[in-house]
């Protein structure tokens, strides 16, 4: 009887010992893959794991912290961390018209949506998944014109 409580017990700290150890290898490695991702980007404040820049956003305003650290980073573009997800702040209105009007064939496009898009073929025919290009611009004029496809 000894034999088997101390089996059990044995194996009850094994168990305990790989349900921390799973987790905790999932967050250094996710947060491995947030540092060399970070290092791609624009300069930020430096994110903690799981939860990223979220603690050190205000309540109310926070354009006026991002606009804190463009000065601190001395770039007008800045990277924060919601949770695990980059995002890049324009801080001025020259980098975002640089961006954004000069360069619009670069970042116009819309994210890719695996099911109705990729496997189902909406991206060939549904305007609202197909990526900027010239078909998208022929079912935009299409659109505006109020002709149909079908």
């Amino acid at each position: 009887m000894d034999l088997i409580k101390e089996t059990f017990i044995n194996y009850g700290w094994i168990s305990l010992v790989v349900l921390l150890a799973i987790p905790s290898i999932f967050v250094i490695v996710d947060y491995a893959r947030m540092l060399l991702l970070r290092a791609k980007m624009p300069p930020g404040p430096f994110p903690l794991p799981i939860i990223g820049n979220v603690h050190q956003f205000p309540k109310e305003k926070p354009w006026y912290r991002f606009e804190e650290w463009s000065k601190k980073f001395d770039n007008p573009i800045i990277t924060v961390w919601v949770g695990r997800r980059p995002v890049v702040v324009l801080n001025d209105a020259w980098t975002a018209s640089d961006l954004m009007d000069k360069r619009a064939n670069i970042y116009s496009s819309r994210p890719s949506f695996p099911v109705p898009g990729v496997v189902m073929g909406g991206e060939k025919w549904a305007q609202t998944m197909l990526p900027y290009g010239d078909q998208w611009r022929t079912h935009r004029k299409l659109t505006v014109c109020g002709i149909r496809l079908s």
